[in-house]
């Protein structure tokens, strides 16, 4: 009851803190009631439309979010920095009320500047190169790969950023994909550009393994592995696979309460092999303990997409994002190279990993 309680005071006192803002510059005690609907309205519509995902709804939600994060986190700034200076008998409110015109043009420069540096991180994909440390190649063959995750494929985000990133890979030699789960939105109906046609023109190597995030379980787990696998990719399910002497370990995701542990999977591997775990949450990075694994490679968290959510999961994730090493393990958490609704960036970029 205790734990509710904080939880509710965490959510309301900051929505009572920006209808109160509201109200000291624009002097209608009407904000208190539009401010919470205002703050709600995403979430009501995306719960009442969950099962009729409409792709015009969807775009409208994922700028609307953005908009909100920072209209709600300006809102919050300016009342600390307003009960700052009350300590000094001087009312910053009340100041800002006589300046609506000046507060409008400062809101909205602000935003149009934010909403042009978030674009841009989403649409521009960063490569970032990692040498495979020393200590973990136990052979002499050499192999390239690299690793995304999220991509959220659906109507919305469609093929091209996929295709991009494919065409990057092939530029910088890679051999194998390894995909870190959340590769589709939700359900693959809601995908309509010719996925396996993009999938065909790569011919890497070795291939494209998958693991499954939570994203491949709320639209139908069972409709979208065979849909993944009509593209010619191969999923790892709790399954193991040896690539030119390193064993991948692929795991499924959290969502699944029956998926086998880190241990199980970990059994009947070759101890002298270089091993590398994909998995997609990397909540799972507390199961590390006594096992030998080498690399551990992870999405999900987005790094937080939008500022200040990557100061959150930060405080979430051991590893929310980038590289940390956790005992003898090398653990790689990357931000993804989709978005989950909202095409903006702040904080994090669209980001393809690569390993020699």
């Amino acid at each position: 009851m205790i734990w509710i309680l904080q939880r509710l005071l965490l959510l309301i006192l900051p929505i009572l803190g920006v209808a109160y803002i509201f109200y000291k510059i624009y002097g209608s005690l009407w904000y208190f009631l539009f401010i919470p609907v205002f703050i709600f309205l995403p979430f009501v519509l995306f719960y009442f439309y969950r099962n009729k995902r409409s792709v015009s709804l969807e775009i409208f939600l994922g700028h609307y979010l953005f908009y909100l994060n920072y209209i709600v986190f300006g809102a919050l700034i300016i009342l600390s920095i307003a009960l700052i200076f009350k300590m000094f008998s001087i009312d910053i409110l009340k100041e800002v009320s006589y300046r609506k015109t000046s507060f409008h043009i400062f809101m909205i420069f602000s935003l149009g500047i934010l909403s042009i540096l978030g674009y841009k991180n989403f649409k521009n994909i960063s490569v970032e190169n990692y040498e495979t440390p020393k200590e973990i190649i136990r052979n002499e063959k050499k192999l390239k790969f690299a690793f995304i995750s999220d991509v959220h494929l659906n109507g919305k985000f469609d093929g091209s950023k996929l295709k991009t990133a494919f065409e990057k890979m092939k530029n910088e030699d890679v051999e194998l994909v390894l995909i870190g789960g959340d590769f589709l939105d939700n359900s693959y109906k809601s995908v309509t550009d010719d996925i396996k046609s993009i999938i065909d023109e790569t011919n890497f190597k070795h291939g494209i393994y998958l693991v499954l995030g939570n994203h491949e379980y709320y639209g139908g787990i069972e409709g979208n592995i065979e849909y993944i696998k009509n593209l010619g990719v191969n999923i790892l399910r709790d399954e193991v696979v040896e690539i030119e002497g390193i064993t991948i370990v692929g795991r499924d995701d959290r969502y699944n309460k029956k998926r086998k542990s880190l241990d199980e999977l970990l059994k009947n591997v070759d101890k002298k092999s270089s091993v590398i775990v994909v998995d997609h949450n990397p909540q799972s990075l507390k199961e590390l303990g006594n096992e030998k694994v080498d690399l551990y490679l992870s999405g999900h968290t987005h790094k937080g997409q939008l500022f200040p959510f990557n100061l959150v999961v930060d405080y979430m994730y051991e590893n929310s994002g980038g590289y940390r090493k956790i005992g003898e393990t090398h653990t790689y958490v990357s931000s993804g190279l989709g978005t989950w609704m909202i095409p903006y960036r702040i904080g994090s970029s669209s980001q393809i990993m690569i390993f020699k």
